[in-house]
């Protein structure tokens, strides 16, 4: 009876038992496979634990089974870019349907979709779950020059695809979007349907009371995003923290990290201040914390190095850092020695002895001050093969003193017997 219910059911295991010959087709073998969609919901969940919540996603697209995925949040970030980079509008489709995604869904961030057109996020359409959405698809909008921007290899995702979705969001009275981050692409082109947008997205959000996580006061803000051409916050929503989506009043004012160009609340990103003005969140590390005069400082105006060897954060006042100039390595100058980046007084250069080696063993190596900053390497190179050499010899004479006592003990033994 058991193996007839299993042969009888739409995802079965035959065993080609059924056969009037009993011998079972090729057909009847290959069918005989596990199926995964006999697996029961608790399985499929227990093999989600160890995936990330897009891959766990994606799972549930392939064998549509919503059991896969358990969560309220999709981040694409946090799977490869290759992967990412790969996924079409039919795929995204897919995903959002079968994990049911109008519905469950509080927060997307499709980082990494650049191959995207927005089509695909058509599912979304009239969510009153969906909390925060954000349409960066790109890794490198934040760092890109300008002209880079409008390339093939940033963000392909379009106006007029996603803006209509948008629309059927902010529409409905009970919804629950507080935080929308749009593609650094279209806040630099600022086009007149964005800007329309963005005037809609206001009056939307405008309507509804909101309290403010850092001194509970109930307030109405009317520009939650800059929809006027001018200003470098054009496009940019406010009044919000960028991780917790709380709201936070005028009068607060949340900190905003000049890098990547969010507002935090005091809770969830403590920001750190160059003595230029210039603030960074942690994330960012545009500014940073040395540890000798305990000030902080960007970039531009004094730039704090981490060294590889002491783990200590210093300001280029405190301590001078060396970095070569062929590869990666970098340390403090209290840290420099013959394993470490080293500056040269010949060349006056800063390299590693790696480098400084790899190029004497191809004839690149001219200066003499690096090659005497050599010296101590070669010299126990040359010794560690010196007692290689030696040990060789010595496991040599010894298998060679072996063959010879065996040969004379069979010479004396045959002597004995004649």
């Amino acid at each position: 009876m058991a193996a007839q219910r299993i042969h009888s059911s739409s995802s079965s295991i035959d065993f080609g038992h059924d056969d009037d010959d009993g011998t079972g087709s090729s057909f009847d073998q290959l069918s005989s496979c596990l199926s995964i969609n006999i697996l029961p919901d608790s399985i499929l969940q227990f093999i989600g634990e160890y995936l990330p919540t897009s891959s766990r996603a994606m799972m549930a697209s392939a064998v549509s089974r919503s059991a896969c995925f358990d969560s309220d949040a999709l981040d694409f970030s946090d799977i490869d870019r290759d992967l990412a980079s790969k996924l079409t509008d039919s795929d995204m489709s897919s995903i959002l349907v079968s994990i049911d995604a109008v519905n469950r869904l509080r927060v997307l961030k499709i980082i990494g979709c650049t191959n995207i057109s927005g089509v695909g996020l058509d599912p979304l359409r009239g969510s009153t779950v969906l909390e925060h959405m954000d349409l960066t698809t790109s890794f490198i909008e934040t760092i890109v020059s300008d002209d880079d921007l409008f390339s093939s290899n940033t963000s392909n995702l379009s106006e007029d695809a996603v803006i209509p979705m948008l629309d059927s969001i902010i529409a409905k009275k009970d919804r629950a979007l507080k935080l929308l981050e749009l593609p650094v692409v279209w806040k630099m082109k600022k086009s007149k349907p964005l800007a329309a947008f963005m005037e809609r997205y206001n009056n939307a959000q405008s309507s509804r009371a909101c309290s403010c996580c850092e001194c509970s006061v109930d307030f109405q803000a009317c520009l939650w995003m800059n929809h006027c051409k001018g200003g470098p916050d054009w496009g940019l929503q406010r009044h919000t923290c960028y991780d917790c989506t709380e709201n936070i009043c005028i009068d607060c004012e949340g900190a905003f990290c000049d890098e990547c160009k969010k507002s935090f609340c005091d809770n969830c990103s403590p920001m750190q201040y160059c003595e230029c003005g210039k603030a960074s969140c942690m994330d960012c590390l545009g500014v940073e914390f040395c540890e000798s005069c305990n000030d902080t400082f960007c970039t531009e105006c004094r730039p704090v190095c981490l060294c590889e060897y002491c783990n200590r954060n210093r300001c280029m006042d405190c301590s001078i850092h060396l970095f070569c100039s062929h590869c990666s390595k970098s340390n403090c100058i209290q840290c420099a020695n013959e394993d470490n980046v080293e500056w040269c007084e010949v060349c006056e250069e800063d390299n590693c002895n790696d480098c400084r080696y790899e190029a004497l063993k191809d004839g690149r190596l001219d200066c003499k001050g690096c090659r005497g900053m050599l010296l101590p390497r070669i010299i126990q190179e040359n010794e560690a093969q010196q007692r290689e050499i030696e040990m060789l010899k010595f496991v040599v004479l010894n298998a060679v003193s072996r063959e010879i006592a065996q040969d004379n003990a069979k010479l004396v033994n045959g002597c004995v017997v004649v």
